[in-house]
């Protein structure tokens, strides 16, 4: 029997098991994917603030199934070339790790493309926009201002401390942010 596992680990048929093996696992990923969003078991740890980070890790169930493409493949290729068993399990298993290493710098490579989209009010400040609703002198109510922020138009809540009445379409800067997502402006000219 230890004969027969030896001739099986040595032989193509290994290579083979494995190439199919990991070639069908990586086509159920890739369905995955595209049907369930393509969650991986160690992508998306949570951070301390309930958030998400889409860390990429070396370790991952499809870097791993990467590897085992690459080197049952090559191993493949290579038992069928007339290569000897250990240079065609050298050349399986650089296969395997260059495998490995493409798809997990391709991924880190994706995900630092990605842009979860959510407004920071925070950023506003400094920002200069206009007036859209009146907003009273002294903090006595609040008005609404129109600014740009990460590329949108956006329309919030304001107050100021001028000692005058904000009219529509006057020019503020924002100089602070106080909760909730209302900001304090100041009037320009």
């Amino acid at each position: 029997m230890f004969n027969d596992l030896l001739t099986f680990a040595s032989g193509a048929q290994l290579y083979w098991a494995v190439a199919i093996f990991a070639s069908v696992l990586q086509v159920l990923l890739l369905v995955g994917a595209f049907i369930g969003g393509g969650h991986d078991f160690d992508h998306g740890a949570e951070s301390h603030d309930g958030s998400t980070t889409d860390a990429v890790k070396i370790l991952s169930l499809r870097i791993l199934t990467a590897f085992f493409v690459g080197f049952g493949w090559a191993g493949v290729m290579g038992h069928r070339n007339g290569m000897s068993a250990a240079s065609t399990g050298i050349a399986a298993i650089i296969t395997g790790i260059l495998f490995m290493l493409l798809l997990f710098f391709t991924l880190r490579f994706l995900m630092s493309l990605k842009d979860d989209g959510s407004l920071r009010y925070e950023n506003a400040i400094g920002l200069r926009g206009q007036v859209y609703v009146t907003i009273p002198a002294a903090r006595a109510g609040h008005g609404q201002i129109e600014v740009m922020l990460q590329g949108r138009l956006i329309t919030a809540g304001a107050v100021t401390d001028a000692d005058h009445d904000l009219p529509p379409q006057h020019g503020i800067e924002i100089t602070a942010l106080t909760p909730p997502n209302t900001f304090v402006v100041k009037p320009i000219s």
